[in-house]
């Protein structure tokens, strides 16, 4: 099982170098299918054999499918299009309870969770060489990808939130150096979600770093606040020097331009309520995506409004009778690309709040383990990083994309360092060497 892991985890995170050298994504995602469903069926074999199944929320999961069910058996999609939904968004839910059941030792999960720590610290000069080559640029996403966006930003935040965790424990200025080389990739790709996505997050870390030292859940602490003067100034330092590098956020659109903080809240509304010139698509701004999506909804009836149009009503295949089914059958553009539109539009409302909760309970089993008193340093360092994922599985839902829910490399990062946070027993205190960052 070992091994397995180890290949999906390469695999998932070079995919952008191997179809530079003509092996297609569609080939590389086909090998990453077979190798979880092969995963699945040994760990499904010790399920049987131990007459258990382990892992987070499983009965909730079993709901979820009990609804994917519902909502196939009253919409119009037929068994391809289902087999093609639970294809993209059920295979990374097998993955993640293989790894709960599956035989990994301490030894193996920590050689894998440093496989993944290799993997993203390679993205960063994979990126430094594509602008070398190729200059800034939404595709060529590090090694993951060169046709996907939208990594640029969920990618490089992953990692920093685990250096932000390490630099509230250990206030080393090499931790703040890495920050800034992963926010660099963002950069690249000309994103400016990262930047916002970074604030957001190193506010939020501070608040619950905070708590665990004050065990009191009130906002107004003074560690809170102690903490905030030093990630302000270096939040502002951030903020600034993007604008002037970033060509999308200065007004002479180049890299080292001017600081217009009117310039740059003018073009984030034009960005986010985007909304082409002669353009009929109702839905290509992601605020109003949602709202369009709901009206579709609406209109269909209460038992669309509940279960949706069914599971894989807008995916995309040969298989299927339309190149972009959310844009043609919808007239959703743009920021159909939501995970909340992608959920809602195929399992409607009850499938979101199912899928949700799925996230918030994995949230809460990792805060749970943080307030622990027996963890090492390096283990509340490891478990604060961690807290972060669940936070940015649901900006990206809600606010970005649907990148963590269909995109392997993604999906089984977030999905592997949930499992290895929670299962680890090497970030328990045990003697006074500790691990250092």
């Amino acid at each position: 099982m070992f091994y397995i892991i180890f290949l999906l985890l390469i695999i998932s995170l070079t995919k952008g170098a191997t179809e530079i050298f003509g092996i297609s994504e569609t080939i590389t995602q086909l090998v990453i299918d077979g190798l979880v469903l092969l995963l699945f069926s040994l760990s499904f074999l010790r399920m049987l054999k131990h007459k258990s199944i382990k892992g987070p929320a499983f009965f909730l999961n079993i709901l979820l499918i009990i609804v994917i069910l519902i909502s196939f058996f009253i919409s119009l999609v037929n068994e391809i299009q289902m087999i093609l939904f639970v294809r993209k968004f059920g295979i990374y839910y097998l993955f993640f309870y293989a790894l709960y059941n599956s035989n990994l030792s301490e030894e193996e999960k920590d050689k894998l969770f440093k496989l993944l720590v290799f993997l993203f610290l390679a993205q960063i000069p994979a990126a430094f060489i594509k602008l070398g080559l190729i200059g800034t640029m939404e595709d060529y996403v590090g090694m993951m990808t060169i046709q996907q966006g939208s990594l640029a930003t969920i990618m490089p935040i992953m990692a920093i939130s685990f250096l932000i965790a390490g630099y509230l424990e250990y206030q080393k200025i090499k931790i703040l150096f890495f920050i800034v080389l992963f926010i660099a990739i963002g950069l690249i790709s000309n994103k400016m979600g990262i930047l916002f996505y970074v604030i957001f997050l190193f506010i939020i870390l501070s608040y619950l770093y905070s708590l665990r030292y004050t065990q009191g859940m009130n906002f107004i602490n003074i560690l809170f606040f102690r903490k905030m003067l030093l990630v302000s100034m270096i939040l502002t330092f951030i903020f600034l020097a993007f604008i002037s590098l970033n060509p999308r956020a200065n007004p002479e659109g180049i890299v080292g331009g001017s600081i217009d903080i009117e310039h740059l809240t003018n073009y984030i509304d034009d960005y986010q309520n985007l909304k082409l010139k002669d353009s009929r698509t109702e839905g290509d701004g992601r605020f109003e995506a949602p709202v369009v999506a709901f009206d579709r909804l609406k209109s269909a009836g209460i038992s669309n409004i509940l279960f949706g149009f069914g599971p894989g009503d807008i995916v995309k295949s040969s298989y299927t009778p339309f190149d972009d089914p959310l844009l043609q059958k919808y007239n959703i553009g743009y920021g159909g690309r939501l995970g909340l539109v992608y959920i809602m539009i195929q399992l409607g409302f009850v499938g979101v709040t199912l899928f949700i909760l799925f996230h918030i309970i994995l949230f809460k089993k990792l805060w749970i383990l943080y307030t622990r008193i027996d963890l090492t340093t390096y283990g509340r360092t490891l478990v604060l990083g961690a807290l972060g994922f669940p936070l940015i599985f649901m900006l990206d839902f809600f606010t970005y994309s649907s990148i963590l829910i269909i995109e392997s490399g993604m999906a089984l990062s977030y999905y592997f360092v949930i499992y290895y946070i929670l299962t680890s027993k090497n970030i328990e205190y045990k003697q006074a060497n500790q691990k250092k960052i």
